[in-house]
């Protein structure tokens, strides 16, 4: 009989590319392993499961899952105060719903979540619950009061997986934050399980985009927090203006970049390409181009990166959170730090010795990021789990 594994986040569409593009992978991979049935949050029906798989604290959850079993008044303020705030405030003092804490919406945890998790596991009792965490939210700058769910969900699970060496510590030792320290977990059990690139799309065969410069150099990040470093790439683009050999293109969000987003138009020679939905697509940017640059701040280990690298793609990036894990193993390095004082230096570097770092960009995508190897992890330790 085939073990049911479930994966508490919704998966549509295999083909769209997604910021948080690791969901989406391992249900992809984890179908592929024939001892598991696998379903995910868009399966309606889903009971009699052996292994719940749960990511972070639920920050995919919206308005649209909600239902009658998992509303909660907290989620409502969150989600419909920004919207609808003086309807809010005059509905709260008509019925005297004056202290349900309109002040204390942002550091509201995901109640939502938490219940329909509850229900979930009230329905599937035997089930074993993995963890999978990300970063911390009150370190990236959203949902706040996040945490305190993922530390709730944490406490019920039977293992925990980190995607580096750096998500273990910030979790388990905790960091300051502008918020004060951090919220701290103590698992009780743990593993660290890198995240992986889908080989069979990203690599350096078939089609790609000719930018149609010498030197093209690709940033894609969905996310556009200042903490992803668009300020530094448009540092750098400055100190290039003179050559036009050197372009540099941008998908994603950064044109929403609350410190410099509204910059990039004024940069002859830094293209905003916009947002890229499909897996297929974007990778022929990512093999078209010649340098990554990612110079992001506290990511605990950026998919992006791997997908570059995989494309045979030298890393531009700075030594923060987990990205030294992955560009330096070892004697292998695939990338270089950026200098504040001399950013041009690296980037030249990079240039001069070109195929050397080509390839091992290529060979640690292959060797440490393959996610045959991911899921074949996470199969071990699924199977582990319900054995017991």
């Amino acid at each position: 009989m085939k073990q049911k594994i479930y994966l508490d986040y919704k998966i549509d569409n295999l083909s769209n590319y997604h910021g948080n593009s690791f969901p989406p992978l391992l249900y992809k991979f984890l179908k592929k392993n024939k001892n598991f049935e696998v379903f995910s949050l868009s399966n309606k029906l889903i009971k009699d499961l052996d292994c719940i798989i749960i990511i972070n604290g639920g920050s995919h959850w919206t308005y649209k899952d909600l239902n009658y079993k998992n509303i909660h008044k907290y989620q409502l303020i969150k989600w419909l105060y920004p919207k609808f705030r003086k309807i809010i405030i005059l509905i709260g003092y008509i019925f005297s719903l004056n202290n349900i804490g309109f002040y204390k919406r942002h550091l509201y945890p995901n109640k939502s979540y938490e219940k329909h998790l509850k229900n979930l596991i009230s329905s599937n009792p035997k089930a074993k619950i993995i963890h999978r965490l990300d970063g911390i939210y009150q370190m990236i700058g959203k949902v706040y009061g996040y945490d305190k769910t993922i530390r709730k969900i944490n406490d019920i699970s039977d293992l925990t997986i980190y995607q580096s060496k750096y998500s273990k510590k910030v979790w388990e030792n905790g960091v300051n934050t502008i918020f004060g320290k951090s919220t701290i977990i103590k698992p009780k059990h743990s593993k660290i399980i890198t995240n992986g690139v889908d080989l069979s799309i990203f690599n350096q065969l078939g089609d790609f985009y000719d930018y149609g410069v010498r030197f093209p150099i690709l940033n894609v990040s969905a996310s556009p927090s200042p903490k992803k470093g668009l300020y530094k790439i448009l540092e750098l683009a400055e100190c290039l203006k003179n050559n036009n050999e050197y372009h540099f293109y941008l998908i994603g969000n950064q044109v929403d970049d609350p410190l410099c987003g509204s910059d990039i138009k004024n940069f002859d020679n830094v293209s905003y390409l916009g947002q890229i939905l499909d897996r297929q697509e974007i990778a022929k940017y990512y093999k078209g181009a010649k340098i990554f640059i990612f110079p992001s701040e506290e990511d605990c280990s950026p998919n992006v990166i791997i997908e570059a690298m995989a494309c045979g793609l030298p890393v531009l990036t700075i030594k923060s959170g987990g990205i030294p894990e992955m560009i330096n193993v070892e004697d292998t390095k695939a990338g270089l730090y950026l200098d504040d004082n001399n950013p041009v230096m690296s980037l030249n570097t990079l240039i001069k010795f070109y195929d050397k770092f080509s390839n091992n960009a290529k060979y640690l995508a292959n060797k440490n990021f393959n996610f045959e190897n991911t899921v074949e992890n996470y199969s071990i330790e699924i199977e582990k789990l319900i054995m017991k």
